[in-house]
């Protein structure tokens, strides 16, 4: 089958996104959506990025639904830095500052707050291992708290994780230099292991740089591979290492690969940060 589809690039701290509007009518149909996310997701091979991001209509009157296309064909129930470029995009579009965006993790108020920089709540962090056993195979009773959990690893052994879920799960763990750390071998040892995480699971290292201020490196499940940013993993790792005592301030500086998050931490969670548009094209593939 052969595709000709229009689509706007956009990237959130070099967290890079092709989103697709089909909001008036179905563009890719859907038993070829997870085949065209693996073939344009193909750097060097295509337009390149970390996912597809369709926005098709809400279910439940918000300004649109998102829905994500990982590079591997798999869809994902959220995206944070996703989150804010489908908002920036929906803000041009409508001239509307404040959103509602459905997602697979429920429905996320977007707002903005400055030039390309928009507000969105994140919810509140899931930590206890009722809301996480379907993706976690580990012996812990419902009511447990997967917080500086010490798990054994192969490859590298015993180490203390925080297993949470900020939208998608996340591991947490706390390096002294994450810059020199082998973030492939972090994801081959924990991102992979199917026996622990059969869908796999993100990978957050995380230095602690001041009271307020944090450095994170992401491998992303789906993805496959370190990304730039992400923004659900920013946001599980500012909010552990605040409940860890770690930093102290109620908005947590995160440093990334490709800029700077800010997290929010309160009752919900907020993630604030950039969101740009790239381009817009069209592209011609055969599924």
């Amino acid at each position: 089958m052969i595709l000709d589809v229009e689509f706007v690039k956009y990237h959130g701290c070099g967290n890079d996104f092709i989103i697709v509007d089909e909001l008036g009518g179905e563009v890719v149909p859907e038993a070829f959506k997870g085949a065209f996310s693996m073939k344009v997701c193909r750097r060097r091979f295509s337009v390149g990025a970390d996912d597809v991001l369709f926005i098709v209509p809400s279910t439940c009157g918000a300004h649109g639904f998102m829905r994500v296309l990982e590079p591997d064909g798999t869809e994902a129930e959220m995206c944070g830095n996703g989150l804010r470029c489908v908002a920036a995009y929906l803000s041009e579009k409508l001239g509307l500052d404040k959103l509602l965006i459905e997602t697979r993790a429920g429905l996320k108020f977007v707002e903005k707050v400055g030039d390309g920089w928009f507000k969105a709540d994140m919810g509140v962090l899931k930590c206890r291992f009722k809301d996480l056993k379907r993706y976690v195979k580990l012996d812990f009773n419902d009511e447990d708290e997967l917080i500086a959990r010490r798990i054994n690893f192969p490859l590298i052994g015993d180490v203390e994780v925080s297993i949470v879920d900020t939208g998608v799960p996340h591991v947490v763990l706390f390096l002294d230099d994450v810059d020199k750390a082998n973030i492939n071998l972090y994801a081959e040892a924990i991102s992979k292991n199917k026996k622990i995480f059969p869908e796999g699971i993100c990978v957050n290292l995380v230095e602690v740089l001041n009271d307020h201020s944090i450095k994170v490196r992401t491998y992303e499940s789906g993805v496959w591979d370190e990304t730039y940013a992400c923004g659900t993993g920013s946001t599980a790792s500012a909010a552990v290492a605040h409940r860890l005592g770690l930093v102290k301030s109620g908005i947590v500086d995160v440093h990334v690969r490709g800029g700077m998050l800010k997290i929010v931490i309160g009752d919900r969670l907020q993630m604030i940060g950039p969101a740009e548009k790239v381009f817009t094209g069209r592209i011609r593939v055969e599924v």
